[in-house]
């Protein structure tokens, strides 16, 4: 009975990550759902050739892990990293009064945003919208509103929205010379103009109040490649 007691406190205690430590491997046993308490995570599936498919940032506010039996991807901290670990079964009572629903709905969420993400076609619209899901997140914006952080590195960016590094900071850089955002250094960005950005990414002006909807996308050659790249690595930021 002891025992059982301390695995419960256990799990009640945060997980604090370090940049690259992993949450769980691809194949585990799936025995929780985990909610960003702070910091940034990705998760990537590796194919049997060892490339990787980065199918997903989890930011502050995400649940993620919501897997049938065993995890479908492998998942580590992109920097410093807070997390609360949810048991599948509930234990004897839930960690908080949120119900399993508003888990479920959160993950949701997340899964539709990066569909979301891959339904737009030019690597302009895919890097703008993808500005403006995490202008969303309270987590990742500073208290004026228009400062963003981008703790993951250009070839991050680049694997999850299946385009090349190449492509991911050409088209950044246009985005600054003609004023839409700004960059400090290679992990924030200043928005400098929010509907230009949602022009850009073919969106209703509705997508910085947190509801997007994809217009029509332009036909035309994209800059898109298969999203999938080398072995996961410690990348250059």
């Amino acid at each position: 009975m002891h025992n059982m007691q301390h695995v419960r406190d256990t799990e009640s205690l945060p997980l604090h990550l370090h940049r690259g430590d992993i949450v769980y491997h691809q194949g585990d046993p799936a025995y929780y759902w985990y909610e960003v308490v702070s910091g940034t995570v990705r998760s990537c599936r590796f194919l049997l050739d060892g490339r990787r498919q980065l199918t997903g940032f989890h930011f502050a506010g995400d649940v993620f892990g919501v897997d049938q039996g065993r995890c479908e991807a492998t998942a580590d901290a992109v920097c410093e990293t807070v997390l609360r670990r949810i048991p599948r079964n509930g234990g004897d009572k839930k960690p908080d009064t949120l119900s399993e629903p508003h888990y479920l709905h959160r993950a949701y969420r997340n899964a539709m945003q990066f569909i979301h993400l891959m339904g737009h076609r030019t690597a302009i619209e895919r890097i703008a919208a993808f500005l403006l899901i995490i202008a969303q997140r309270p987590g990742e914006v500073h208290e004026s509103g228009d400062l963003i952080d981008l703790p993951m590195s250009r070839a991050d960016i680049a694997d999850h929205l299946g385009l090349t590094i190449h492509t991911v900071s050409r088209t950044i850089s246009s985005l600054a010379q003609r004023r839409v955002i700004a960059t400090r250094g290679r992990q924030q960005i200043r928005i400098l103009d929010r509907s230009m950005l949602a022009q850009l990414a073919s969106e209703s002006d509705d997508v910085s109040n947190g509801a997007p909807t994809a217009k029509a996308a332009p036909r035309g050659k994209s800059s898109a490649k298969p999203s999938t790249t080398s072995p996961l690595s410690s990348q250059e930021y």
